[in-house]
């Protein structure tokens, strides 16, 4: 589990800590100062809805805390734990809240939760019918969250994207790309869709395809020889005899060739750092051939 994770899941511990102290002492008041309240005018379903929404707000902040708690402690001593379950448990324990406040809500108007819901069910069921996306995509997105396939941080394309996932939520997949664009896909592509996840590959293979013109392409070894030494200020992170360039496919001007090596599993450089720098060292041997 990272540090960021932690440390927000102990700010957590310390709102609950101060939440159970002033719903506690809300609900001793609303308890044994019951009579009271109605004497000065309160009437009961009011203090009966505001009851109901202190114990059950506790009940599900008390529950939340006790899964990621003890999920924290059969992790922590495994290295690379992202908070996927974390962040399944935080999206279920909000829906749960907003339920709770909106029954509460009804209470308050003398309106039972239960009987709304059953006179209303043929318009429950049309909204369904219309919101059959959006529901897709919270299920799929729930079924990611608590699935190990993806996780926040994993790098991965899916289609013509490739970026790296910084957030899941209900709805979307959020991937930043090399350009720094923010990208949101649906959850509901995610989940039938094939995706490359680079992160999860045993090895750490960066690759990247260029076209060389072939009177221009006399030596491959030589054009080996140079990527590699032009990569010399990232050699310690690269697997020693992992470099191979090799050709792809010789049209009638040009070939299409392909350069590869492998990171270190526990480096921490960026894949886009050392393909960009040697993209441009293949622009400036290009060069260095024209002149």
């Amino acid at each position: 589990m990272s540090n960021q994770s932690t440390n927000g899941e102990k700010i957590r511990r310390i709102k609950f800590v101060v939440k159970v102290l002033f719903f506690a002492a809300a609900l001793f008041l609303l308890s044994f100062y019951r009579a009271e309240m109605i004497d000065f005018g309160i009437p009961l379903h009011f203090i009966k809805a505001l009851s109901l929404y202190f114990y059950a707000d506790v009940l599900i902040s008390l529950v939340r805390l006790l899964v990621v708690f003890f999920y924290i402690r059969k992790n922590k001593s495994k290295k690379g734990i992202k908070n996927n379950f974390e962040l399944g448990i935080n999206h279920i324990a909000t829906m749960l809240h907003s339920i709770i406040l909106v029954a509460a809500i009804l209470l308050l108007f003398e309106i039972d939760p239960i009987d709304l819901i059953t006179s209303l069910s043929i318009v429950a069921a049309a909204i369904a019918i219309l919101s059959k996306d959006y529901i897709s995509n919270m299920i799929n997105g729930m079924i990611i969250m608590f699935a190990d396939e993806l996780t926040i941080g994993d790098e991965i394309k899916i289609g013509d994207q490739k970026g790296k996932i910084i957030d899941i939520t209900l709805t979307n997949v959020h991937l930043v790309n090399d350009d720094e664009d923010l990208i949101y896909i649906p959850n509901s592509i995610i989940f039938t869709s094939q995706i490359l996840n680079y992160t999860k590959r045993s090895v750490r293979k960066v690759s990247f395809d260029f076209d060389m013109k072939n009177d221009k392409l006399e030596d491959i070894e030589s054009l080996e020889k140079y990527i590699v030494e032009s990569l010399s200020a990232y050699h310690k992170f690269i697997k020693d005899d992992s470099y191979n360039l090799k050709i792809i496919k010789i049209n009638e001007n040009f070939s299409a060739l392909k350069f590869q090596f492998i990171l270190h599993r526990q480096s921490g450089v960026r894949e886009k750092d050392i393909r960009r720098m040697a993209l441009r060292n293949v622009l400036k041997y290009r060069g260095q051939i024209t002149s």
